[in-house]
């Protein structure tokens, strides 16, 4: 017996940065990114007979998407559902509200009971059954910080130690649900969570570290389950290559900023099969039609015009439907500037041009002499003359001026 499905996370729908209103439509071309890539996926996974997709979290760009975020990712699940396709959706930190007790994005899908749409905002093991078999589900959504009131006040403890209390909670969820899978049937770990052997990607780097709980691979890649499916982090990878069972994360959709230039976007197709010598699970990434963003650097020689350095280096880009930045860096105190007009017509193929701005300079900062109160005219003058160069010239003449205010502050004149 083979069970297949589609492992998807992060597609952020509602991220709307870079683009414009599309007249025809009236829809952000972003928002058309991202539902574009989204509907690829499906129907891939739809055109290969999945067994059911596993959504790793982070459906929507915040916890209060739009009427027409909703209803855009609304109408791709019913592509599944249509085709009897189950979903299991866990909720990721985009879908979760911050105020306790609030409905999470994706609550109204299991509000409205849709067919076949399973949601877990909070952890469990489930048991779906597909057309090929049961499958079990352990689900881990994301951890918040709320979830520490059921252990006590938490209010007082600092940054550090409630991300420690997580990371101890998390730990034993997992382990909690790992005792519960029955060995006898296919069983997949879902969470939306850091792995602190992840590789991020651009702004993630920030936004990461320190504050998430972080979990080790050893303890996701536990043995209970056939694969681990990850959301969170936007980079897909597998933490535990060439072992079972795999620890992947699918990665986002779609490209979010040019700190996620140069990463393939997709999702992963994953078959659990049973083997004369046990279970065995493989996989493979398919990759999404997501929106190219292109950085051009130029470094401008001393005898280089600006503007012809950088149409230069335009030429050699294939930019058709790229989101663009031209950066370029003059050499030296020179201080030109590029005519701003050429260089958008030579990127009219593009899709959108997000910035042409010079690399700025590196801010050397001088070391100032201090200036106290018991310091006498004559000190202080030289200590400030130190801090403002442009008055060494002058120097002779002020400390003479000085002299002769101090001396009649003195009563000597």
């Amino acid at each position: 017996m083979a069970i297949k499905f589609l492992h998807v996370a992060d597609t952020h729908v509602g991220v709307e940065n870079y683009g414009r209103l599309d007249s025809g439509t009236g829809l952000h071309t972003r928002l058309q990114d991202f539902i574009k890539s989204l509907r690829f996926a499906f129907d891939e996974a739809i055109k290969d007979s999945v067994d059911l997709v596993i959504f790793a979290g982070d459906a929507y760009r915040s916890c209060d998407p739009t009427p027409t975020h909703q209803r855009e990712f609304a109408s791709l699940i019913r592509m599944l559902s249509a085709e009897q396709i189950p979903v299991v959706m866990i909720t990721g930190n985009h879908d979760s509200p911050v105020a306790f007790g609030k409905a999470s994005s994706l609550d109204i899908f299991g509000t409205l009971g849709t067919e076949g749409v399973h949601i877990a905002s909070d952890d469990r093991l489930t048991t779906i059954r597909t057309k090929s078999g049961p499958i079990q589900i352990a689900c881990l959504p994301w951890l918040h910080r709320s979830r520490l009131l059921a252990k006590g006040p938490y209010q007082n403890l600092s940054q550090e130690e409630v991300v420690e209390q997580l990371q101890d909670l998390g730990t034993a969820i997992i382990e909690g649900l790992a005792a519960r899978v029955d060995p006898g049937v296919p069983a997949v770990l879902v969470g939306h969570l850091a792995a602190a052997d992840a590789t991020l990607s651009g702004s993630e780097q920030t936004a990461i570290i320190g504050r998430d709980p972080v979990f080790l691979t050893s303890t996701l890649a536990n043995s209970a389950f056939d694969y681990i499916a990850l959301g969170h982090i936007h980079k897909f990878q597998d933490l535990n290559a060439n072992a079972q069972p795999p620890v992947v994360y699918s990665g986002s959709i779609e490209r979010i900023d040019f700190g996620e230039e140069k990463e393939t976007k997709g999702v992963v197709m994953v078959t659990i099969e049973d083997g004369d010598t046990g279970r065995k699970t493989s996989y493979k990434f398919v990759r999404t039609p997501a929106r190219p963003f292109q950085t051009i650097s130029v470094q401008v020689a001393e005898d280089q015009d600006p503007t012809s350095a950088v149409l230069e280096a335009i030429g050699k880009h294939t930019l058709t439907d790229a989101i663009v930045r031209v950066i370029y860096d003059l050499s030296g105190h020179r201080t030109d500037t590029v005519d701003l007009k050429a260089i958008k017509k030579a990127l009219e193929s593009s899709f959108m041009v997000a910035s042409i701005a010079p690399k700025p300079k590196a801010q050397t900062s001088q070391r100032r002499a201090s200036i106290s109160e018991d310091m006498g005219i004559k000190d202080a003058l030289h200590a400030y003359i130190q801090n403002h160069p442009q008055l060494e010239d002058m120097e002779d003449n002020l400390q003479l001026y000085g002299a002769s205010l101090e001396a009649e502050l003195r009563g000597e004149v």
